[in-house]
């Protein structure tokens, strides 16, 4: 595991436990745009990112989108879901929402509650904001400029969807808690100390 960064502060403390750092550019929009500049110095055609904003997931999660990535030749990323089950979430903004198509695949993303009416039973999604990437889909992403849409909804992953990069999305059962706002940082921390007991 190797941490891109571009804060000092992160670095030291990565390398305080042990841990790899690749210090990044300071200019890149998104979390993918740096991780396409790592990449350019590693040789592995499935590129895992790991984003500090999502600490809690369940590691099978992770391999499940390697696999799908390694078996399906047409799927340019691989993202995760789990079922939101609560209307608070459903209707904050910081909580990304995704729906897909009947084969996994992501139709759109965003902050706003879709699918309309999806607490009423339709079912709803939150994204879980981890990747894999097929190398040359990654270094695609890079060159590509940023969306009107990405820009609106402030999210990376719409400007793979305006290009027609194709991204499956796998289901987890294991919730997952993200740092959206500073507040979330408590919500991780009991999760953490939950599951060290």
């Amino acid at each position: 595991m190797l941490v891109a960064t571009d804060d000092a502060r992160i670095a030291e403390a990565v390398r305080g436990f042990g841990g790899d750092v690749f210090m990044t550019r300071g200019d890149h929009a998104t979390g993918t745009d740096r991780v396409a500049e790592v990449a350019r110095r590693l040789r592995a055609e499935i590129i895992v990112n790991l984003q500090g904003d999502e600490p809690v997931f369940d590691p099978a999660m992770v391999e499940r989108m390697v696999r799908v990535l390694a078996r399906h030749a047409g799927v340019d990323i691989v993202t995760a879901c789990h079922a939101l089950h609560d209307p608070e979430s459903f209707h904050n903004p910081h909580i990304v929402k995704v729906i897909v198509d009947r084969a996994g695949r992501a139709l759109y993303f965003s902050r706003a509650p879709i699918p309309h009416g999806a607490m009423d039973g339709a079912g709803a999604f939150r994204h879980v904001g981890v990747y894999a990437y097929r190398r040359a889909a990654l270094f695609r992403f890079a060159r590509l400029p940023r969306t009107p849409l990405e820009k609106a909804e402030r999210l990376e992953q719409l400007r793979a969807l305006e290009y027609g990069m194709t991204i499956a999305v796998v289901e987890t059962r294991a919730m997952t808690v993200g740092v959206d706002v500073p507040a979330d940082v408590k919500n991780v921390e009991k999760v953490l100390e939950h599951s060290l007991d």
